[in-house]
């Protein structure tokens, strides 16, 4: 039997080539034989599984290579020094050990052949890259998964590159905050109070706020996975629709270093680093990851700021995460991470085009010339917006340039986490523990997107941060046990502290909110335009929001193999929510015109000042200050006295000082929420496996505030779904294709709904542009849908039969619609005069969500050849298609059908020192926003650059 010695083939199959092995003599290796073959059948274990090359590139297959070596010199070492040992205790007794094996038959002597002894001087082991799909093949569940080495290919470590290589889920435009996620046609929004409909996990631990999992930055991945369908039985926090995980590549006890640099169109320069190894062998390592990324956006800013920075959808991300891993018995390990992503300024909002809106409705019929193009006519007919056309021309430039803002500021966010990973084997039994703390910090600087001062600070600043304990623990599966079982215990608590929908004025504020009259009232003489200019500026209106959640819960699941082929998956979870908001609506400044409200009041009409006397003393301090110096309410003139009237209303009709609140304290939402799950899997034979589930899921309910300070109750979401699939693994393991269809229906579905907004509303009846039912403005708040209900058919494949080829494939049709009576605002576009008097919402029941495309696809083609004897020539592509959809129910807002494809192609040398990559996004240069129906979010560009990489 040859022990050790193996012929390194010379094929494309690539080689892990270990020198470690010494000469011994024949008479050495008689009494160990058995032990060297049982660590050579191991080797030859290894070997069997090559199929297609290993690469520098794949690291964590690579990477269990190199420990199953360590271990097997560890054997060998062990298997010499007892050689040693029985050599100096029985020299006597070598010489008749010699001569029996002399005695041996053939084919025993062939086992011990001095040439085969003598030349274990070299162990080659030849293995393929493990297929993503193949560490999910045994779960009964619709799953896409993608390994990190795809992502490293094309750079992607922002969730949207992420989520163009998973199948059946996507992330919407937008910044992290206002940013959202689809899986089967379900989006889940980024509201304060509202839970992910789609969950996230990053190494165990449960994000429980989107717009942190939105801002993330995933680098040094291992792997990631979208599991479709509710979850919760098998830990973490309960998700009714899906749950995408997210795995980091964990320390090692051998060196690790590599580092990459791009460079590309746009400025970019993107440094990432790797870099890690044993601090005191098999006891304790480390590993750290590091990312600066830098990039102009390719869409420019007509008025840069004073520091320079014009342009928008720029990068300025920072990152890193050091983790020590601990393992003093093979029983137990311990990992510790702490990653930090300091503030970074991101210019996202504001990049928008306007253009003319419709000057009909959608029946063709002419829209009122005085609700077509407002705000563009304010700017073209008011002379305070044209005093310089010179520098800005709003008859011409309103429409020109792409961004023309002065006052936007950078979307700014930052994060901070901590994990801790326990792990014990004992008692027959797994035990884990999961601890993890989480800050995410959001905020936005917007202005109204022109050059003029009129409002600025506006958007939302958001401090959140969660502080998570969870426990698990499972049997050690035994193919001949009758059940295996898990089970674990979850603690959650999140704070999270906004001001929201704010906005400071500035000095063009009331020139541009002002009604024609007032404005005509007003600037017709230097008085009135001071008080235009004083009416609103610097004045800061905020609310305030205070959301502070709890949930305790446990969850158990079960594996009963009633058969050698049948096995009977049950699960249960529950979880006690306490949910609480606290809210207020504030004038954090009341700005310059301060005494205007003070003598006049809060109404947008007032027709007088008060009677009381501080508001004479601020009605005397306005006549003074615009009137001249001891000048006195009560001694103005009529047109003068009118003069201050027609500035409260201006900036009462803005600021609606009236509709603001003290802190109010909604109900708290207490309640249970529960998940289940039961499935049937037939493992047919080795190659085919079906299955049949049952799932349910619940979102807790919300505690809520609106926009008027009256708290209501949102209630609980409840998922119920059917999914039916099979498995299979065909052609000598080379095709793995798994499909599943499945059917949700999702009741008291929490969602943005459009509600009446009293406040503007009473802006839009002031401002007299419009009557009745036509000044009705709308507010988006979290409400119910009484039904929604998403079926569609789910495919996952990955070929590997071609050789130097891999290919991998993720499909879906989804089909989601409103399934019961739920009635939206009409859009802008529909003819009001055609609706019964004073009806303003129309029931959607039947249509299809927005976000939500029929067919999705991602499709990945890998090509490796080995070239020049130590390079590897390799190309990449990706292609995510998506049908047409809505973003938003106007006709306006259509997505047609569109598909993204992204290209690498490179050569480096096979052990990983060297390697460039020419990467393009968006090779066709695809622009697929909508139109809008007054204005669009260009896409990004195609992008080309190039990717050096070392790996030592």
């Amino acid at each position: 039997m040859q022990v050790a010695k193996a012929m390194a083939p010379q094929t494309s199959k690539g080689t892990l080539k270990v020198n470690y092995i010494k000469k011994y003599p024949a008479d050495q290796i008689v009494r160990p034989l058995f032990r060297r073959t049982l660590i050579s059948i191991a080797v030859a274990g290894l070997s069997l599984t090559a199929v297609n090359p290993v690469y520098a590139a794949d690291d964590q297959e690579v990477n269990e290579l190199r420990q199953e070596v360590e271990r097997l010199k560890q054997a060998l070492s062990r298997s010499e020094k007892a050689l040693a040992e029985e050599k100096s205790e029985k020299t006597g007794t070598e010489k008749t050990e010699t001569e029996a094996t002399t005695t041996q038959s053939p084919q025993q002597a062939q086992t011990t052949r001095p040439e085969d002894a003598n030349e274990l001087d070299s162990l080659v082991v030849t293995a393929r890259k493990k297929n993503s799909l193949e560490k999910v093949k045994d779960k009964s569940a619709s799953i896409s998964i993608v390994s990190g080495e795809e992502l490293d290919r094309f750079q992607a470590t922002n969730i949207t590159e992420v989520l163009r290589r998973v199948g059946n889920v996507n992330f919407n435009y937008g910044n992290p905050r206002t940013g959202s996620l689809t899986l089967r046609g379900i989006t889940t929004g980024s509201s304060d109070q509202i839970d992910p409909t789609v969950g996230v996990v990053i190494d165990g631990v449960s994000i429980a706020y989107t717009p942190l999992a939105n801002g993330y930055i995933y680098t040094d991945i291992d792997t990631v996975d979208v599991t479709r369908g509710p979850q919760g039985t098998a830990g973490g926090k309960a998700s009714n629709i899906g749950r995408i995980t997210f795995k980091t590549k964990e320390p090692t006890f051998y060196p690790v270093a590599s580092v990459s640099q791009t460079f590309g169109e746009w400025h970019t320069s993107k440094t990432q680093a790797v870099v890690g190894g044993p601090i005191i062998d098999d006891l304790l390592a480390w590993r750290g990851s590091f990312v600066r990324d830098q990039q102009e956006g390719p869409f420019k800013e007509q008025f840069p700021d004073s520091e320079g920075r014009g342009s928008y959808q720029n990068t300025d991300r920072t990152f890193g995460r050091i983790q020590f891993l601990l393992t003093p018995s093979e029983n137990f390990n311990a990992k510790l991470s702490y990653e930090l992503q300091p503030k970074g300024s991101e210019f996202v909002n504001g990049n928008t085009v306007r253009h003319p809106e419709p000057t009909t409705y959608s029946d063709g019929v002419a829209r009122p010339a005085n609700l077509v193009d407002t705000n563009y006519k304010k700017y073209v007919n008011r002379s305070w917006f044209n005093q310089s056309p010179s520098t800005w021309n709003p008859s011409t430039d309103f429409y020109r340039y792409m961004t023309n803002t002065d006052n936007n500021g950078a979307i700014i966010t930052s994060s901070e986490g901590l994990t801790a990973n326990l792990y014990l084997n004992a008692v027959g039994h797994e035990f884990k523990s999961i601890t993890g703390w989480r800050n995410h910090w959001f905020s936005a600087s917007n202005d109204e997107g022109t050059p003029y001062d009129i409002t600025k600070s506006g958007g939302y600043i958001t401090d959140f941060k969660q502080l998570s304990q969870e426990f698990r623990f499972n049997s050690i599966k035994d193919e001949n046990s009758l059940v295996d079982y898990q089970g674990g215990l979850l603690y959650l608590k999140t704070d999270n502290h906004s001001l929201g929908s704010r906005t400071r004025y500035g000095n063009d504020a009331g020139a541009f909110q002002a009604s024609d009259a007032l404005y005509n009232s007003l600037n017709a003489s230097a008085a009135g335009q001071a008080l235009l200019k004083d009416s609103l500026n610097l004045a800061y209106r905020s609310q305030n929001t205070i959301v502070e959640n709890k949930s305790i819960g446990l969850n158990a699941q079960a594996d009963w193999h009633l058969s050698k082929p049948l096995t009977l998956t049950t699960g249960y979870a529950i979880s006690v929510e306490d949910r609480s908001t606290t809210q207020g609506l504030f004038l954090l400044d009341p700005g310059v015109g301060v005494d205007l409200t003070t003598a006049f009041g809060n109404s947008a009409t007032t027709t007088g000042i008060g009677g009381s006397a501080e508001a004479q003393a601020a009605a005397d301090r306005l006549a003074a200050r615009y009137f001249g110096t001891g000048s006195t309410f009560a001694g103005l003139t009529a047109p003068q006295q009118t003069l201050l009237r027609d500035a409260a209303r201006v900036r009462n009709g803005t600021l609606q000082p009236g509709s603001a609140y003290p802190y109010v304290k909604a109900k708290p939402w207490e309640g249970a929420v529960q998940s289940g799950v039961v499935t049937l899997t037939d493992k047919i034979n080795d190659q085919l496996s079906a299955y049949g589930s049952v799932q349910y899921g619940e979102k807790a309910g919300i505690a809520q505030i609106s926009a008027g300070g009256v708290p209501s109750l949102i209630d609980k979401e409840r998922t119920t779904g059917l999914e039916f699939g099979v498995r299979t693994s065909l052609l000598d393991n080379q095709l793995l294709f798994n499909a599943n269809v499945y059917l949700n229906d999702i009741k008291n579905f929490q969602t943005t709904v459009a509600n009446v907004d009293p406040v503007a509303t009473a802006i839009n009846v002031a401002g007299g542009n419009c009557s009745g039912a036509d000044c009705q403005a709308y507010i988006s708040q979290v409400g119910n849908v009484p039904k929604v209900r998403a079926k569609g058919l789910e495919i996952d494949a990955t070929y590997l039969g071609l050789e130097h080829f891999n290919f991998r494939l993720a499909a879906a049709y989804n089909d989601a619609r409103y399934a019961d009576d739920v009635y939206f605002a009409f859009p802008s576009e529909q003819n009001p005069g055609t609706l019964p008097a004073n009806q303003r919402f129309y029931n959607a029941k039947g249509d299809t969500l927005t976000q939500a495309p029929k067919f999705t696809s991602n499709l990945y083609a890998g090509y490796n050849l080995p070239v020049f004897g130590n390079y590897v020539f390799h190309a990449d592509a990706n292609y995510k298609y998506f049908s047409s959809y809505f973003t938003s129910t106007s006709s306006y807002d259509k997505v047609d059908g569109y598909g993204l494809l992204d290209l690498g192609v490179g050569i480096g040398r096979r052990d990983g020192l060297f390697d460039a990559n020419v990467l393009v996004k968006n090779a066709f240069d695809k622009e697929y926003n909508p139109y809008g129906f007054a204005s669009y979010t260009p896409s990004l560009p195609r992008w080309i650059g190039i990717v050096f990489t070392s790996k030592l």
